[in-house]
């Protein structure tokens, strides 16, 4: 195998909840209620089963031909050539992705925190981080997701908290304002758009601990992942209201913001904002990573170590010039990105999986008629 290091179950599930987690703890209560309106916090906790249902698919598709990553999986459904094209595919999602997870980052400290550091000096230091993970291995990977996960609890458990007192009901109503194409809209975001970004999970699949509750932790994993994000949803509505978590990009950075006790307990917005930068550096580590791994299966080299250097370079220039600034990300970007996320995390993944259900039927009816 490519990938010698191995993950433990517990590794694998909290890699699974930093990446539905990731740059979605910022940018998520912006993106749903601008295409659901004002039953975004309903659909985001609708959204909660819906994506452990992804999720459970997801691990269906991967028990397919359970030694093979997401590469290997296509290559025996589709046959050499087609399953190479698709995974091409792929592979291009990723490395996107990673990158745009980069660009978030980069966008957000030049705009919040670093203002007059220029966003490349910021991307750089970031997929440094990220080459030396990679690097590292897997394992090193999934230990270092088990220490740093509690901050991201921590402080998600403390913005719910603390923001109580700034909480105002009547921001949640009317229940039945919504159109037909909002309501699509709103359910489709509220799973596709946290879990069906955690597809690279299938890249690292093979390397973890078989288990015999595997799927079942998996899929909880997807569900609490998810849960906090429609928490995050929920209090986003009940503080700032529609528009304003409409038209603020950093959500969750904006009601950090809002935190006071007793003029004591005030401006720990940083705080937020570094579990949040671990939460998205994670994800876009697992997302280069699959790509890596993905290079190497589809080429069939013996090493993905010399990849690294090359890859890296290649997520800081695409995090350059993959948009101009979070504005046009957010208004020109994401439409097309979510349905991207659709393709990729649910309509290939079914159709992959009948594609099977086929050749199992037409194999099996083919061996009692030899017999």
């Amino acid at each position: 195998m490519l990938e010698q290091g191995r993950l433990g179950i517990r590794q694998l599930c909290i890699l699974t909840i930093l990446i539905i987690a990731g740059d979605m703890m910022m940018i998520y209560p912006s993106v749903i209620a601008t295409y659901s309106g004002q039953n975004a916090w309903l659909y985001a906790l609708i959204g909660v089963p819906l994506g452990m249902g992804l999720m459970y698919l997801f691990v269906k598709l991967a028990d397919t031909y359970p030694n093979e990553n997401l590469i290997g999986v296509f290559r025996k459904i589709l046959g050499f050539w087609p399953g190479t094209v698709l995974s091409l595919f792929y592979l291009m999602y990723f490395i996107f992705s990673s990158a745009a997870q980069s660009r978030v980052v980069g966008d957000f400290m030049t705009s919040q925190i670093f203002l007059y550091t220029p966003i490349r000096a910021v991307l750089f230091i970031f997929v440094i981080p990220i080459g030396w993970a990679l690097y590292n291995g897997l394992e090193t990977i999934g230990r270092s997701s088990e220490i740093l996960v509690p901050i991201i609890t921590t402080f998600m458990f403390i913005l719910v908290v603390f923001l109580l007192p700034e909480v105002q009901l009547n921001q949640l109503v009317p229940f039945t304002d919504t159109t037909f194409s909002q309501f699509t809209h709103g359910i489709v975001i509220g799973f596709i758009y946290p879990v069906g970004e955690a597809l690279p999970i299938l890249m690292i699949l093979p390397y973890a601990s078989q288990q015999a509750h595997r799927t079942r932790d998996l899929m909880i994993s997807a569900g609490f992942g998810n849960l906090l994000m429609a928490i995050l949803v929920t209090i986003s509505m009940l503080v700032m209201g529609l528009f304003l978590t409409q038209h603020t990009i950093f959500g969750s950075f904006v009601l950090s913001q809002k935190i006071n006790i007793a003029n004591f307990f005030q401006r720990i917005e940083v705080l937020m904002a570094s579990s949040w930068l671990i939460s998205t550096y994670f994800k876009a580590t697992v997302y280069l990573y699959a790509f890596v791994l993905g290079v190497a299966e589809l080429f069939r080299f013996k090493t993905h170590q010399f990849l690294i250097l090359p890859c890296v370079l290649i997520v800081y220039a695409l995090s350059n010039i993959l948009t101009p600034n979070m504005p046009f990300f957010n208004t020109t970007v994401i439409p097309y990105w979510l349905e991207w996320d659709f393709t990729v995390s649910l309509v290939l993944p079914v159709l992959l999986l009948i594609i099977h259900l086929i050749k199992s039927r037409l194999t099996t009816i083919k061996g009692k008629t030899n017999s």
